[in-house]
């Protein structure tokens, strides 16, 4: 091939840099654009490669990780794929004898069977309607259980029953999750933290349900059963004298100076008249001062005591049978009555009235 010389026209090969004819300078046009066209050539195949390899990596890793999981998904049993696809599926242990019901709710509802203590069940949480709380609706659809009954912890076995005694802690208590020496800590009840006792386990715990609804273990069954009526105490009782000593009766000393100390504001009071004196001396003449004292004696529970105008009483929250068994075990000699024998005075255990009835069911009173 030959190129034409823009200056005289005359033709020079292809390849020479001047004119044979003139000697100006020739322009290789045809080479540069040759080499423009093979350098845009070379970065669309430069493009294309890169291209291919990112699609080739996501190809492999499309084969390899997740047409595999895809394949485990399809051939999953039934009931497993069920499983997967509801996350919100929890195991749950009975913590009481509790109602199978048709539907999540108390009224309304029928009662479809019974799910013993301890029994685990898998279902998903259901709201409850009104006061019912919480729900578990049964996965294998036999079913809804109400939450208060369950616990995700499964609960020992109980080798005695507390019968859901109500019992006010009388001091700081810790309240574990379970039994085992790695139980983690649940709670740190303060005194006078209302509690429910289950029953007692063979490893000396106490199973409780707090306010909440959580359930959860005291240590040291065996000090806390002696201290279910309140701190432990000591009666000091001499029937003859009607006399009680200790703290009990360091409670009567107090009210016996409470009481001396209105009657002496009486006495330095001055009245319009002798009858207006008479009239509040009866007011006060007779009346009965009453305090509640939560005590533990003996298994019993003291809850309270009184100073009357001439006598003192104890009041339990106990039958006047089982106070008489208790004070015949420490030494007391008492009738089938609930006299103390052998005293001048009265001194007696009997079923509480009048306005004694509102501090226990048996008062214990001495005096004339």
């Amino acid at each position: 091939m030959s190129q034409l010389c823009a200056s005289c026209g005359a033709t020079s090969a292809n390849e020479a840099a001047f004119c044979a004819s003139c000697g100006r300078a020739l322009k290789p046009k045809i080479a540069q654009k040759s080499h423009k066209s093979a350098a845009k050539n070379g970065r669309w195949s430069m493009t294309f490669l890169t291209s291919a390899m990112l699609l080739a990596v996501a190809a492999l890793y499309f084969w390899l990780f997740i047409v595999d999981d895809l394949k485990r998904g399809a051939d999953m049993p039934g009931t497993e794929a069920g499983e997967a696809s509801n996350p919100e599926a929890q195991i749950f242990f009975a913590m009481t004898d509790a109602n199978l019901r048709s539907k999540p709710m108390i009224n309304g509802s029928v009662i479809l069977g019974k799910l013993p203590r301890g029994s685990q069940v898998t279902g998903t949480i259901q709201p409850g309607s009104g006061v019912d709380g919480g729900w578990l609706e049964l996965s294998d659809g036999n079913g809804f259980v109400a939450l208060v009954n369950l616990s995700q912890i499964q609960p020992p076995v109980l080798v005695k029953s507390l019968n859901d005694q109500p019992w006010v802690a009388d001091g700081f208590i810790d309240v574990w999750a379970t039994t085992l020496s790695d139980s983690a800590l649940i709670d740190r009840l303060r005194e006078g933290t209302q509690l429910t006792l289950i029953g007692t386990t063979a490893d000396n715990f106490i199973e409780v349900k707090l306010a909440d609804g959580r359930f959860g273990y005291l240590a040291d069954a065996p000090s806390i059963l002696a201290r279910i009526g309140g701190k432990p105490i000591a009666i000091g009782f001499n029937p003859q004298t009607c006399a009680f000593s200790g703290e009990i009766g360091a409670e009567f000393a107090k009210i016996g100076g409470q009481l001396r100390a209105q009657w002496q504001a009486l006495e330095a009071k001055e009245f319009a008249s002798e009858s207006a004196r008479q009239k509040a001396y009866a007011a006060v003449e007779g009346k009965s001062k009453y305090i509640r004292l939560r005590r533990s004696f003996e298994g019993l529970s003291l809850t309270g005591l009184a100073q009357h105008y001439e006598s003192q009483s104890l009041y339990f929250d106990e039958e006047p049978a089982k106070v008489m068994e208790v004070f015949r075990a420490q030494g007391f000699a008492i009738g089938r009555d609930g006299l103390f024998t052998g005293t001048d005075l009265y001194a007696g255990i009997a079923a509480t009235r009048g306005e004694g009835a509102a501090y226990g069911k048996t008062e214990l009173g001495c005096g004339v």
